[in-house]
């Protein structure tokens, strides 16, 4: 006869890291959700914009359209984020980026507009 209480203990510790999972993501999106709108898709999925003429880096809700001032990019198009990421703004405003900071500038990307050109 077959013990189940290995099944039973291995089935309560994935619904336990499952739970803590979940936990961490709604963690996630509420404290980087839009100031605007409130998406919590914000935190994850947002698009950079950079006016190069005046300097300024901005990430933009993709529900809303809310525009926040999070960084500063040079002439060249490449751009340092508050957080402490970097990235490049390329000359028809698409972005990539070294994927550091904390979920709002890094990661490659759709690019954004590029004002300023």
């Amino acid at each position: 006869m077959k013990d189940n209480s290995v099944d039973s203990d291995l089935l309560v510790i994935l619904a336990i890291g499952l739970a803590v999972g979940a936990g961490v993501m709604l963690i996630i999106a509420l404290v980087n959700r839009c100031t605007a709108c409130g998406s919590l898709a914000h935190g994850f999925k947002s698009d950079k914009q950079a006016d190069i003429d005046s300097g300024d880096a901005y990430i933009v809700c993709r529900t809303c359209g809310d525009r926040q001032l999070k960084g500063k990019v040079a002439s060249d198009g490449s751009v340092m984020w508050d957080s402490g990421g970097s990235g490049q703004f390329d000359k028809d405003g698409g972005y990539t980026g070294d994927a550091g900071g904390a979920f709002g500038d890094g990661g490659g990307g759709d690019g954004g507009g590029g004002g300023g050109e």
